[in-house]
Formats: C-alpha cells, sequence, structure tokens
C-alpha cells in the first residue's frame, strides 16, 4: 500500500492533483489512477475530494504520518546498507538518464552482478552536466550520456548509437494520410525484418501539430528545435517536460507529438495509441558516450571493460 508513497505524499502537500502531476512531470489521470490504487487496496479515501482544496481524510492523516515513518527507517537502512556493502566489498556508482538507470541498465548490468556478487552497483539519475561534474569529483564512478563530456580529466569514448524518432498519437488524422511513412508499434519493433524501411516523414507534415518537448538541458531538445528549424517551421510547445518516459506517456495520451529515442518501445508494452516516424536525418542520429576517470581498482576497470564488452543495441 506504500508503493505510490511518494505521489500521494506529493497530493497531500499541494492539495491539488493538478499541480502535484506538474511537480511530479506526470500527468493528472495518471496521478489520479495511481492514488486510486492505493486507495482501493486500503478501502478507503485518502482525500476528500469535495473540498476546495482537496483535504485529507483521517485515513489519508494516518498514511501521511506512518508514510513518513516508513521513509525515516528506509533512509537508516539505506545508509545501514551502504556500509555493509563497504565492508563486504565496496560500491560502483554509475550516473545516467532516467530511461538507462530504469530500463537500460538494470539487465544489462545481471551478468556483472553474478559474476562479483559481493559489489554494490549503485544507479544514480541526473543530467548530463550535473552527472559529469559529479564524475570529476569523485561522486560517481561512470557515466552514460548522450552528450560528451569535457571534464579535464575524464576519458569519453563512444559506446552505443541511437535514433530519434518522431512519435505521434494513434488517432492522429495525420497517420491515415501518412501511411506510407508510419510505423505501427508491432512494426518498428520488428523494421529491420521487414522487406524494405519505410521512408523518411517530411517533417514539415507536423507543422501545425503541439509538440511536447524536453527542457533546454537535454541534448534532444537543441536537436528537436533545429530538426524543425530545417522543416521550415518553429514549433509550437505544448508542454516542456523533464522526463522523456512522461513525454512517451503523454502522446500515448493524444496529448501530442514528441521526438523520443529510438529504443523505448523495447522496454515498454506494445499498444496501438502511438504511431513512429523515422526522420532520416543526420540530426536524429547519436552516440551514447562512456566516460570514467583513470583512477579506480581493479573492480573499476572490469565494469569498464564488461560494459565496453555489452554496448546496448
Amino acid at each position: 500500500m506504500l508503493s505510490y508513497r511518494d505521489y500521494i505524499l506529493a497530493v497531500a502537500r499541494c492539495r491539488s492533483f493538478t499541480k502535484a502531476a506538474e511537480m511530479l512531470h506526470v500527468s493528472q489521470p495518471w496521478l489520479s489512477s495511481a492514488v486510486k490504487k492505493t486507495e482501493q487496496e486500503i478501502g478507503l479515501p485518502l482525500f476528500d475530494r469535495s473540498t476546495a482544496p482537496i483535504s485529507l481524510t483521517e485515513a489519508g492523516k494516518y498514511y501521511v504520518e506512518q508514510a513518513g515513518r516508513v521513509a525515516q527507517l528506509e533512509e537508516e537502512m539505506r545508509s545501514r546498507f551502504i556500509q555493509l556493502r563497504a565492508q563486504a566489498g565496496g560500491e560502483l556508482r554509475i550516473g545516467s538518464s532516467m530511461f538507462f538507470c530504469t530500463y537500460v541498465l538494470p539487465s544489462l548490468l545481471a551478468d556483472f552482478r553474478g559474476e562479483h556478487p559481493d559489489i554494490a552497483l549503485r544507479l544514480i539519475e541526473g543530467g548530463g552536466k550535473e552527472l559529469a561534474d559529479r564524475l570529476q569529483k569523485g561522486e560517481i564512478d561512470l557515466l552514460l550520456e548522450v552528450e560528451k563530456t569535457e571534464q579535464k580529466g575524464c576519458i569519453c569514448e563512444p559506446w552505443s548509437s541511437e535514433e530519434i524518432l518522431l512519435a505521434v498519437p494513434g488517432g492522429n488524422p495525420l497517420n491515415a494520410r501518412l501511411k506510407e511513412y508510419a510505423y505501427s508499434f508491432e512494426e518498428w519493433i520488428k523494421r529491420d525484418f521487414l522487406p524494405e524501411r519505410k521512408p523518411a516523414v517530411p517533417l514539415a507534415h507536423f507543422a501545425r501539430e503541439p509538440f511536447l518537448m524536453l527542457g533546454e538541458g537535454h541534448d534532444i531538445h537543441r536537436r528537436s528545435l533545429e530538426l524543425c528549424r530545417k522543416a521550415g517551421f518553429v514549433p509550437s510547445v505544448k508542454l516542456e517536460l523533464s522526463q522523456m518516459m512522461t513525454a512517451y506517456y503523454l502522446v500515448c495520451e493524444g496529448q501530442g507529438v514528441s521526438f523520443l529515442r529510438s529504443t523505448i518501445p523495447d522496454y515498454v508494452t506494445p499498444t496501438e495509441s502511438i504511431v513512429f516516424y523515422e526522420l532520416g536525418d543526420p540530426l536524429a542520429a547519436r552516440s551514447i558516450y562512456l566516460a570514467y576517470t583513470e583512477s579506480g581498482n581493479l573492480l573499476k576497470q572490469a565494469l569498464i571493460q564488461y560494459l565496453k564488452n555489452h554496448a546496448a543495441p
């Protein structure tokens, strides 16, 4: 019943589902659904939705109080586990985006964990500039990022590559007109096995569409604006977001179109709510870099070599 704790606490602090959704960078319907699931599990409402602003019920007040205690206990446990890992053999810290930390690295590192069961691998989410600074300071051991770090004393090598694609709500009428360019979810997954790839879509077809864009701190933000400029228009930005997966799910909900990384469909459930288009522009291809410092023990060197041998497809 505590699986959605952070979401419930955010609603309690903001006293508004809309404001909490904006703060968490998730959609309001999704946030309402997450809270509802917990309320159904408990069998009691946590919020009185008839008041303005919304308020906590007695059950909600008790939930918030106990959730605070659980959070404190978890922090104590986390600190203790860090101490125990240090005693057992140490910790290796990998910095990357939320997408990589959540979807790519856990499975990619499974074999390395098996080979080194006494080593704790810690995945640290963040933006490129922040993580590059932490790498230079020694606060993380490795960095996987689409932007090449120029930090002094850091080694930065190409590790993998990916495409940027255009994602469009499945119900958008443009998909029927652009059928020769459009990939369904299943077609995108199997595109390398199709008799022939579909042509790149002329991006100008989407000049009047509302765009869901990542913020200025993201590499894809700059590329998105340049792709639109080359197509002859300035995108109408409906929402500016901090997480690419939020943009993906908002596209599925029909909120707008968005530039996304091509590997997302490999890690989510197939759906008819979204259609993909290749862009066919050099700007839509980008490298992912592995960055690290020369200092470090043999296990760090082993992890670096492992990642070099297991680059993401």
